[in-house]
């Protein structure tokens, strides 16, 4: 989307408000206008000129035989071979008395960058303590007993056919697990302690960590650019975890491409960096979307082993939207 008055606007040689070898023109009030990175040539052909001279009417830029007063970006006025006179431009580019009006400059590239105000498992809405825990207590019989075990807790069906009844005495349902401890991501403290977790196991269900509401002001009607998230993470161990998805949120919904990595969690906590300035995920977002509490990321971490178990931590997510105001 270009802005407008994006090229500039030359007198040609012999057309321009003063023709070379004429007498001379007056341009009343200073009326030659610029638009954003615009400019506007007065006077002959720079290698041409007669004895006149362009004239603003407040006197203020004044060129010889040749010369040639400009507006460009800012509005800055110059004289090419002043014979006489000055160039001057006055507050917000304005040239002999103010009304040649230099662009907006800085419309295009512009970014925004908010932290997540909101964290959740896709899988489990119920309280992690009074809800979920007593579930590796629910006596069970068949896997269908603690199913429907998790579903009252909190857990959705999809997650919950995952739960495992466990042949003991007596025998004890084994839940899917979920990411806990939403209150530490709204924070950054680069600690176990101060972060989200979720413990990894090999199971069929991945449960994805779903940070949202990230309060972002994009003026309406911008064109968006491209998308950034910044993943505070660590593993418990190394080799130990990997990225399974990492998606956008829009509304609520995955939507768009997979931006995961490939490469394994360290332990360290640092900020991996998912999408870019220049990166839409495979599909296309109105400052409306990106502005709504429902724009986020899904995050599904991949644990790489066949038995025990490990944790995921994530710390703090921040996004950084990247947008255009130029019309």
């Amino acid at each position: 989307m270009a802005c407008s008055g994006n090229g500039p606007v030359n007198a040609a040689a012999g057309s321009g408000p003063t023709a070379a070898g004429t007498s001379g023109s007056n341009v009343a009030g200073g009326s030659a206008r610029a638009g954003a990175g615009g400019a506007v040539n007065q006077a002959g052909a720079s290698g041409g000129g007669g004895a006149g001279a362009a004239t603003a009417s407040g006197g203020a830029a004044t060129a010889g035989a040749g010369g040639a007063v400009n507006g460009g970006v800012g509005g800055s006025a110059n004289a090419g071979s002043a014979a006489a006179g000055s160039a001057s431009s006055g507050a917000g580019g304005s040239q002999a008395g103010g009304s040649a009006a230099g662009g907006a400059s800085g419309c295009s590239g512009s970014s925004q960058t908010r932290s997540a105000r909101t964290g959740k498992s896709a899988g489990f809405s119920g309280n992690y303590q009074t809800d979920y825990y007593p579930l590796y207590s629910h006596a069970c019989v068949t896997v269908a007993d603690c199913s429907a075990a998790c579903v009252t807790a909190g857990g959705t069906q999809t997650s919950c056919a995952a739960s495992e009844c466990v042949d003991s005495t007596p025998d004890y349902c084994l839940p899917p697990t979920y990411w806990f401890g939403f209150d530490q991501l709204l924070t950054e403290g680069n600690s176990q302690e101060s972060s989200v977790a979720l413990i990894m196991v090999n199971n069929p269900y991945r449960d994805q960590l779903l940070a949202s509401n990230f309060q972002f002001e994009i003026p309406s009607g911008a064109k968006i650019l491209g998308i950034s998230f910044s993943i505070r993470e660590a593993a418990g161990s190394e080799n130990m975890i990997a990225d399974y998805s990492v998606r956008a949120l829009s509304n609520n919904l995955a939507v768009g491409l997979d931006r995961g990595h490939t490469k394994a969690w360290t332990t360290e906590f640092h900020p991996e960096i998912y999408g870019g300035a220049a990166d839409l995920w495979g599909t296309s977002w109105t400052a409306d979307a990106v502005n709504a509490t429902g724009f986020g990321v899904a995050l599904t971490p991949l644990y790489l082993d066949a038995a025990g178990n490990e944790r995921a931590y994530v710390d703090f997510i921040s996004a950084t939207v990247t947008y255009d105001v130029c019309k």
